[in-house]
């Protein structure tokens, strides 16, 4: 059966048509029954009370409630008139009811509209009067304002345009059109002048930037504190791009305090106990929230920043897949991953260019499929310079092609934050310092930024973009949060393109997690969703060696610690890649051990590469080359002597690779290095023609495969092989 209907609603007819049977069924149950006619016109007064009380809770007018009580009336004394005077359903009663009911009707309308128009007349006036309080309010204040700049500031003719309270009434936001001639920037000097004539609380303050229009000022004033108020991270887990601006904290306004990394890299400071952990994981939640960002933590200073974020999946076992892409926690897994990284980026921009014209851009668009790659390196003042070189070269060259970095420090020195880093950070953000001159460091050219501003842990400083420097307060992100984050957004995640997985060193990718777990959560057991990613092949990351441990000849490889083949088991696939024709024992085949006249022992192996420049032809006329006297070493292959030498030529090599030249150079350089101009001198005066452009060229390959290092910048840049490298880097104290 179905609910009955008890707010049904009428129409004018369906109303009159109800209230004549309502009236005649009345007045014919008290003519039958022989009750007194008094009884109609009582339920009728009572039926006028309750319209108009209903009436006045429903806002209606004083004269609406007056007729409709006066309807009810009126069907009172009609009913007790008929039922006292005769059948009710005569002639002349019913006739007397229709005409009633008539009028009624007719005259509903022009009520409604009276109503209508007396409510919008009301509701103009309402306002009028409003504004008229709003501009006297708004001219008191603007007086105080106008005369307050120009004690303050010194700035006579100064115009309020507008002063606009904040909607969660906390502030005010004073628009002024300055007087000609004068900045905001002139204003700015003046911001705590202004909170103390305002004599604002501790932790509210006054914020001076530009207008809309060059010659006006914005003003925000704060009068109550937030920044001492934990500000949760939002509820809100949909998923977003990367290429979306996102929000990591609040400003003193209630306004988001945004970022980006979509084409721009990050640099955050904050001392210890500043909350700067804390924000680096807001920053790494909002970044899992994408579909299309892939991130890589970098932090060897025990993990701390990616452990909250995969104990979830690797010890809990709460979700299936890790949200941290690929977690570097040694020097040595580092420089794989940014070796990996430099190598996409330049493999990107040869095979992209397709989808790239597609799109009709010079920049790869981010999608599910090629997802970028944001590099979130935590605390860069322990890292060796060779790394930080690798990170500055990666902000340098991976905007285009989707690779960027955020890097974080505890202090803002130039020590551990290298200027070039700094330069290429569009969006940095600071928490709390002790020192003023971290913050102008941190935000060159805006030394007003005062760390008295941001007293409390989780606030700090935001400059995005072209903004300047604001106080911010971070949204608070417990454990417990980050935990349902990473098991809401895990299944969503993307994985690494194949022409990024295809470059040369992709080869240690695939093992990563099955080097990095064990080593993170060592002495626990790892839940069993972790064996796709750790039950497989191996593969160790070129190492160099322990730091301060001199480089030695290796006997079982002949390869110096630290350079070619250290670390690889002889007879494996790496082990020929670098040394193509040697056997498990370290000696050519069908050569003579070192013992027995071969190649002398503790001499560095050189790295085969590939030909491509030849040396100069030798003379057609050569001497035959003396056989070796059995048992003894020879030095190596000599080179052939023409029949008439000249001093202005030097005597030719043997056929060999320029490219095998240049890499004994470097080699027999030892920690000192070489660079371009001198090998090329040094290649030229052993027969080669080889442009100082061309070894440039090779430096670059060799430095990408982390082969050698670059030390240096600029004009004094120079190379070193990686045997040596650490070395070179223990004796400069990095």
């Amino acid at each position: 059966m179905p609910d009955l209907d008890w707010q049904g609603r009428h129409t004018l007819n369906t109303a009159t048509a109800t209230a004549i049977t309502s009236a005649l069924a009345a007045s014919s149950l008290t003519y039958v029954t022989g009750v007194s006619p008094a009884w109609d016109l009582a339920v009728a007064a009572g039926g006028a009370v309750g319209a108009a009380v209903d009436g006045a809770r429903r806002g209606r007018l004083g004269g609406t409630l007056a007729y409709r009580a006066g309807l009810w009336l009126a069907a009172g004394g009609w009913s007790s008139w008929a039922a006292a005077g005769g059948p009710p359903w005569s002639l002349p009663a019913l006739a007397a009811l229709a005409g009633a009911a008539l009028a009624g009707r007719l005259s509903w309308n022009g009520v409604g509209r009276y109503e209508s128009a007396e409510k919008l007349r009301r509701r103009k006036a309402a306002e009028t009067a409003q504004e008229a309080e709003r501009q006297e309010r708004h001219d008191a204040w603007g007086a105080q304002w106008k005369d307050r700049l120009a004690r303050i500031a010194k700035l006579e003719g100064c115009k309020i345009v507008a002063i606009q309270p904040w909607s969660a009434n906390t502030g005010y936001t004073v628009e002024v059109n300055l007087p000609g001639g004068a900045t905001w920037g002139q204003l700015k000097r003046f911001e705590d002048a202004l909170g103390s004539d305002l004599r604002l609380d501790e932790g509210c303050g006054v914020e001076v930037a530009g207008g809309r229009r060059k010659g006006t000022a914005i003003i925000r004033v704060s009068t109550v504190n937030v920044m001492a108020q934990d500000v949760p991270f939002p509820l809100d887990l949909s998923p977003t791009s990367i290429d979306d601006e996102f929000a990591i904290g609040v400003h003193r306004d209630g306004t988001p305090a945004l970022g980006s990394l979509a084409f721009i890299c990050g640099l955050g400071i904050g001392d210890t106990g500043s909350g700067k952990t804390n924000t680096l994981n807001v920053i790494n939640a909002q970044l899992l929230r994408t579909v299309d960002a892939l991130v890589w933590h970098i932090d060897t200073t025990g993990a701390g920043l990616s452990l909250p974020w995969l104990t979830s999946w690797a010890i809990d076992g709460t979700h299936e897949r890790p949200v941290i892409d690929w977690t570097a926690h040694t020097s040595d897994e580092t420089r794989a991953m940014l070796t990996m990284a430099l190598q996409i980026i330049e493999a990107r921009k040869r095979r992209y260019q397709q989808l790239m014209r597609k799109a009709n851009d010079t920049k790869l668009p981010a999608r599910v499929d090629v997802p970028e790659i944001v590099i979130v390196v935590d605390e860069t003042a322990d890292l060796p310079g060779g790394i930080k070189q690798q990170i500055e070269t990666v902000m340098n060259t991976g905007r285009a092609v989707r690779v960027r970095v955020k890097v974080s420090s505890l202090r803002a020195t130039s020590d551990s934050i290298p200027v070039p880093i700094k330069k290429r950070a569009k969006w940095r953000w600071g928490m709390y310092v002790t020192d003023p001159e971290e913050l102008a460091y941190l935000f060159s050219g805006f030394q007003q930024v005062d760390p008295a501003d941001a007293p409390w842990p989780g606030c700090g400083f935001n400059a995005y973009g072209t903004t300047k420097p604001r106080p911010f307060k971070a949204f608070m992100l417990d454990p417990a949060r980050m935990d349902q984050i990473a098991a809401a957004v895990s299944a969503r995640r993307p994985v690494l393109d194949e022409i990024s997985r295809s470059v040369p060193h992709g080869r240690y990718y695939p093992s990563r997690w099955a080097r990095v777990l064990p080593a993170l959560y060592e002495g626990e057991t790892l839940h069993p969703v972790t064996r796709p990613y750790t039950d497989v092949t191996v593969v160790p990351v070129p190492t160099t060696g322990a730091p301060g441990t001199p480089a030695r000849n290796n006997p079982a490889t002949g390869a110096t610690p630290g350079g070619p083949g250290n670390g690889i088991k002889p007879g494996s696939p790496e082990w020929a890649r670098l040394f193509p024709g040697r056997t498990a024992s370290g000696t050519q085949p069908n050569t003579p051990s070192p013992d027995a006249g071969g190649e002398r022992p503790g001499k560095p192996l050189r790295l085969v590469v590939d030909n491509t420049d030849q040396p100069n032809t030798p003379a057609p006329h050569t001497k035959p080359e003396p056989a070796a006297e059995p048992g003894k070493p020879t030095e190596g292959p000599a080179p052939a002597v023409p029949q008439q030498p000249t001093a202005a030529e030097p005597t030719p090599p043997p056929a060999a690779s320029a490219q095998d030249a240049a890499m004994r150079l470097l080699l027999d350089a030892g920690p000192d290095g070489t660079g371009p101009s001198r090998m090329e001198a040094d290649l030229k005066a052993l027969g080669y023609r080889t442009h100082r452009t061309t070894i440039s060229g090779w430096l670059r390959v060799w430095a990408a495969s982390a082969e050698v290092r670059q030390m240096g910048t600029g004009t004094q840049a120079f190379y070193v092989h990686r045997s040596y490298a650490t070395t070179h880097e223990n004796s400069n104290g990095e």
